[in-house]
């Protein structure tokens, strides 16, 4: 299915409806997997002895582009990549505002279209690949997750964060509701219907998804080792973290 319609109609309240159904929480989790990704870049520099800007991170399915945002903040080099013109547009219009005074000491983070299951970058050319919500969206997921495999350097990693759900019974039960039925409603009324379809697509997505353990397995079957996911907020969303084996 291609999704960039989608989100281009999308676009312009994309952020907004993030922030709000997420209670703002959601800038709370892009922040973990991004003090995950410099945690790793350190480790990286320091064994290569190179500058922290010399990582090489690409973040995938970057839509307007909060992450690629964050980890450029902490001093990495990063390539913000999407099929969405439209969320790209709204990704660099923050880019522009923000990098300037204090931020200008950063590297700017380049947002550019691309697809996931055919990346333009050389083989073992990336040391971090990161995908915030957007992996469930790939139409191809194993040759996808062949792509990153390829593109990034023997160690590399790939973390991505992606929705869950609550692992305790009783927060399942209010959380279930308010998922399926509150939020398309209200982006429904906040849009006046014309976005309904969009957001009943961002529902079944997410239900469809392999969550956890399983999600894990497909991440080992195509061939990356030291798999794990940590749950945020109680299950709602997940950061999955898996390397590629230094011999490949």
């Amino acid at each position: 299915m291609d999704t960039a319609p989608i989100f281009d109609k999308i676009s312009g309240e994309y952020d907004r409806f993030n922030h709000l159904f997420s209670l703002n929480i959601d800038k709370r989790w892009r922040r973990g997997a991004t003090r995950v990704a410099a945690r790793i870049a350190r480790k990286m520099a320091l064994a290569r002895g190179c500058q922290l800007s010399e990582i090489k991170v690409v973040d995938l399915a970057c839509g307007t582009g909060d992450l690629s945002i964050m980890l450029a903040k902490k001093g990495l080099s990063v390539t913000g990549v999407d099929i969405s013109e439209g969320m790209l547009e709204k990704g660099r219009e923050k880019v522009e505002n923000l990098w300037q005074g204090k931020n200008a000491r950063y590297p700017r983070p380049v947002l550019e279209k691309g697809d996931g299951a055919d990346l333009s970058f050389a083989d073992s050319s990336v040391d971090i690949i990161t995908i915030a919500y957007g992996i469930r969206n790939f139409d191809d997921r194993p040759e996808s997750l062949r792509e990153i495999l390829r593109v990034l350097s023997p160690g590399g990693a790939l973390l991505i964060l992606e929705f869950g759900e609550p692992k305790n019974a009783l927060f399942r039960l209010v959380y279930k509701p308010y998922f399926r039925h509150v939020m398309p409603g209200m982006a429904s009324a906040l849009t006046l219907g014309k976005d309904a379809a969009a957001y009943k697509y961002f529902i079944s997505s997410v239900e469809k998804f392999p969550k956890f353990e399983r999600f894990c397995k497909e991440l080992s079957q195509a061939g990356f080792q030291f798999v794990g996911h940590k749950c945020q907020t109680g299950g709602i969303s997940v950061l999955y973290r898996a390397f590629k084996p230094v011999g490949k």
